[in-house]
Formats: structure tokens, C-alpha cells, sequence
């Protein structure tokens, strides 16, 4: 085998999950080439990543996609594995000369041949190396890889120095989330924060993407402290930067969360209708992180739309800050 294609074409934490198979591959076929398909705004995630050769850019937008097309079509691969992609993807499929091509979701734009079953709920991470098993993969672990560029680091180092803030001294947490139902309330992260001032030691870091900036500022203006900055204009490298430098990190269920469970950063998580069996965290030790999960069934919610008033809302400060001291208290700052 000499060279593969994977595709991993969604969301963050998705195309994540893909990197304990990219290494367990690498490991199995030294010599191999590895390219990657991974949405355009996950790019930096992978671009130092030693395992790959050569990362395409997808884009849902059909008419970006004819260029995706050009730039594969006489690219021979041994084999092609649909780590995750979305009904959009099969724009692409014409384009791609070669076979096998694997895929574990439920297309019917594929031969049913190709499809791997997997009948069991088992974690995101491990669907993925169940199809390596395809290819003679044996699993290396289930741990998610970042490597982080110079350029990112320096720039994150900088932001920390302008501000006194030291490395392993500060707590991050993530404002943001994919839909506004899997968002903790703002005046609930101001809270938090102002007890964490109270009662610690560690500086607060308001992260999360640019569409996060607005609800940022109006946390940091409701704590009104020289120990909280907001950085949800930072690039996404930058923030994975500071994410990996953080004593601990609180957010809910959403891509960041996979970029500390990467970067092995203790983690408060907060789950809400997703279960965390199946994206929460994989092969990680129980000291790095804590799970607040609700259960709607015993919050009156079951049924109802997916809102923070129905499930968010169950989650309260007393709640969170108290996984956050058992989590500062097992873990030991840098």
C-alpha cells in the first residue's frame, strides 16, 4: 500500500477524531502517503501534522467544489476512507478515480459493499479505527493529536505576556458551541468567572470563534477585572495555543473541548443532549477531566426543543465550580 486518501468533511471535533487513525495508519505503513480532505476552517488543525503528505480543502458550497475535483481528479489512492462527510460530499464522489472506497454512515450513493458495519454505539474515535481494520490497521490508542506551529505559539506567547498572564496560571473558558442549544448561559460564565477571581488563584480567559466575540464582551464587561481577557478574535491555531497552556478549561460540548482533550488539558465539560459516550472523552485518565451531563428525562425536558432553557439551564454555577475545584485539586499547575 502505498497511498491513501481520508476524508474527514464536518465539523471540528469530527475531523478530529480522525487523528488517532491517520497515526495508527502512518505506524502500520511507514512508507505510506497519507492525504487528507478536511473542511477549509479545520485546515490549521492539520497542516503540521507529520503523518500527512499532502491536506485538500473541502468546502460545502457546489460551486467550490468542481476546483476540489480538478485538484484530485489522476490522483491514484490504494484506498479511500470516509472517515465523515456530509450528503454534500457526494458532489465529489465523480471525481475520485479509485477503489475501495470505505465509509461506516448510512449513504446510499455508495456501492453497500464498501460500507462497514458497526453495529455497536462506540465512541467517534474508535468507528474510525474500526475501518482502519480494513486495511490491516492495528489501533495505537485513541489519544487526539495538535501540533502546534512556532508562529501560533509565539503569537499566543506574546497575548499572554502583554497581559501578565503566565502559562498553567489561567483557566479557559469557551463561550461558544455549533447551535445556540449546546451554549451555557453568558450571565452563568460571568458567574463562574467572578467566583474563580474570588476564590483562586487563575486568571480567565474568555475563548471561543469570532461569532463569540460579541457575548465575550459582554462577560468581560460584567466581571470588569484585569485578570479576564477575551480572545475570540484570535486565529484558531492561537487558541489551541492557549488552550494547551491552560490549567484548566470549562466548555461544553463542542469542537474546542476535542482541541483540549487533544492538547491533554484537564477539562470541565458540559453535556447536554448528545451523550458523552459517544463525543465525550476517549482513552483519556479520569483526573483530566469532569463530565456535567443532563439527563432530560429528570429535568422535565424530555421531548421538548433543544434550548438552553430547557437543558443548559439545569446546569448551574454551584454545579460547575464544584467539578472545578475537585479538577484543580487533582491536577497541579506547571
Amino acid at each position: 500500500m502505498k497511498k491513501v486518501l481520508i476524508i474527514s468533511a464536518t465539523g471540528m471535533g469530527d475531523s478530529l477524531w480522525g487523528t488517532p487513525g491517520i497515526r495508527a495508519l502512518k505506524k502500520a505503513y511507514p512508507e505510506i502517503e497519507i492525504d487528507l480532505i478536511v473542511s477549509t476552517a479545520w485546515k490549521p488543525l492539520f497542516e503540521f501534522n507529520p503523518h500527512l503528505s499532502k491536506i485538500f480543502e473541502y468546502q460545502e458550497q457546489w460551486y467550490c467544489q468542481p476546483l476540489l475535483g480538478i485538484q484530485l481528479l489522476g490522483r491514484h489512492y490504494d484506498a479511500i476512507l470516509i472517515f465523515h462527510a456530509n450528503r454534500n460530499f457526494k458532489r465529489v464522489i465523480p471525481w475520485l478515480r479509485s477503489t475501495p472506497t470505505w465509509y461506516h454512515q448510512n449513504f446510499n450513493w455508495l456501492p453497500e459493499s464498501y460500507r462497514v458495519e458497526i453495529k455497536t454505539h462506540v465512541h467517534g474515535i474508535q468507528r474510525r479505527l474500526i475501518m482502519l481494520e480494513k486495511l490491516g490497521v492495528k489501533a495505537d490508542g485513541g489519544q487526539m493529536e495538535i501540533f502546534l506551529d512556532p508562529a501560533a505559539l509565539d503569537r499566543a506567547q506574546k497575548l499572554l505576556h502583554k497581559h501578565d498572564f503566565i502559562s498553567g496560571k489561567y483557566i479557559y473558558l469557551n463561550l461558544g458551541a455549533a447551535v445556540e442549544g449546546r451554549r451555557w448561559m453568558p450571565d452563568r460564565f460571568t458567574a463562574l468567572a467572578k467566583r474563580i477571581l474570588e476564590k483562586t488563584s487563575c486568571n480567565i480567559i474568555l475563548g471561543g470563534g469570532p461569532h463569540e466575540k460579541s457575548r465575550g464582551h459582554a462577560v468581560l464587561s460584567q466581571i470588569d477585572s484585569p485578570r479576564a481577557i477575551e480572545v475570540c478574535d484570535q486565529p484558531l491555531m492561537v487558541n489551541a495555543s492557549l488552550i494547551a497552556q491552560a490549567r484548566l478549561m470549562v466548555t461544553s460540548d463542542t469542537g474546542p473541548m476535542h482541541i483540549g482533550f487533544a492538547m491533554k488539558t484537564p477539562i470541565v465539560a458540559l453535556f447536554g443532549s448528545i451523550s458523552p459516550l459517544g463525543s465525550g472523552p476517549h482513552e483519556i485518565p479520569e483526573n483530566r477531566y469532569k463530565i456535567i451531563e443532563i439527563d432530560p428525562a429528570k429535568t422535565g425536558s424530555a421531548g421538548k426543543p433543544d434550548s438552553p432553557d430547557f437543558l443548559f439551564s439545569h446546569i448551574t454555577v454551584d454545579k460547575v465550580w464544584h467539578q472545578v475545584e475537585k479538577l484543580l485539586a487533582q491536577t497541579s499547575s506547571p
